[in-house]
C-alpha cells in the first residue's frame, strides 16, 4: 500500500520523514508511560519499606508531611531523569554514528517543532499525578502484598492509554482520542501520542489546565492520606483511606 497526501514534503507520496512526527509522538507517549510506571513503582516500594520499619514515623517527627512526600517525589524524579538522560545520550551517539540524517530529522522534530517542551509539560503533570497517588497508597501498606489490593484500579487506569495510543500513529485526531485527552488520568499519555497531529492550541491549553487542576487536587488529597497512613497501625481497609481523605 502506497500512501499519498498533498501535505507530504514531496507533494505526493508520504515518506518516512513525513511519518516521523507521528512515530515520535507515539514513542513519547510510551516513554512517558514507562517513566511514570517505573518512578511511581520505586516511590511506592520506598514508602512501604520505611513504613514497615517505622522510619517514616521518625521522619514525620522532624519534618512536615509536605516536605517528606515532596522530597521523595522529587528525589525519585531526579533518579529517573538521570537514567533517561544516560540512555538518551547513548542512543543519540549511536544514531549519529549509524544514521546521521535520521538524527538530524529527530532534532528538527524535537527542538525545531517544540516537541521537547510539549513532552516536558505532560511528563511533569503525569508524573506528579501518579507519584502522589502511589506515595499515599504506600503509606497505608506495610508489605507489597497489601499494596496489590489497592493498585488494581490504578494499574487499570494505566492500561487504558496503552490500548489506544497506537491509534494516534494512523489518526491522531480520532474522536475517541480527542475525548480521552480530556480525561485527566489519560491526558498526559494520549496528548503526547497525538503530538504528530499537532493539536490546536486551545486543546493543548485546555487539557493542560484540566491536568494541572487534577494534579493540585491529587497532591492535596495524597498529602492528607500520606500523613494518616504513615501514623496508622490498623489493618489496611478502604474505609480507613476514605476517613483519612476526609481528615478523620
Amino acid at each position: 500500500v502506497r500512501t499519498f497526501s498533498p501535505e507530504a514534503a514531496s507533494g505526493s507520496e508520504v515518506s518516512d520523514s513525513d511519518r516521523l512526527p507521528s512515530i515520535v509522538g507515539f514513542a513519547m507517549g510510551m516513554l512517558l508511560w514507562s517513566v511514570v510506571l517505573t518512578g511511581a513503582g520505586i516511590l511506592l516500594n520506598s514508602v512501604i519499606e520505611e513504613k514497615s520499619s517505622r522510619i517514616l514515623e521518625v521522619l514525620l517527627a522532624s519534618a512536615g508531611t509536605t516536605e517528606i512526600m515532596g522530597g521523595k517525589i522529587a528525589g525519585v524524579a531526579m533518579v529517573t531523569l538521570t537514567v533517561m538522560a544516560v540512555w538518551a545520550g547513548l542512543g543519540g551517539l549511536a544514531l549519529l554514528g549509524g544514521a546521521p540524517e535520521l538524527a538530524g530529522d529527530l532534532v528538527e522534530v524535537l527542538i525545531g517543532r517544540g516537541y521537547l517542551a510539549y513532552f516536558a509539560l505532560y511528563l511533569v503533570g503525569g508524573y506528579l499525578m501518579y507519584a502522589a497517588a502511589f506515595a499515599a497508597l504506600g503509606a497505608f501498606c506495610e508489605t507489597t502484598r497489601e499494596a496489590q489490593t489497592l493498585l488494581g484500579p490504578v494499574m487499570l487506569l494505566l492500561t487504558v492509554p496503552v490500548l489506544f495510543m497506537g491509534l494516534a500513529i494512523r489518526n491522531p485526531d480520532a474522536e475517541l482520542l480527542r475525548i480521552l485527552s480530556w480525561i485527566p488520568p489519560f491526558t498526559p499519555f494520549i496528548m503526547a501520542a497525538r503530538a504528530g497531529g499537532e493539536p490546536p492550541w486551545w486543546e493543548i491549553a485546555g487539557t493542560a489546565t484540566v491536568m494541572a487542576g487534577t494534579v493540585a487536587a491529587v497532591l492535596w488529597l495524597s498529602g492528607r492520606a500520606f500523613r494518616a497512613g504513615a501514623l496508622s497501625t490498623v489493618k489496611l481497609e478502604p474505609k480507613a483511606i476514605l476517613l483519612a481523605l476526609r481528615g478523620r
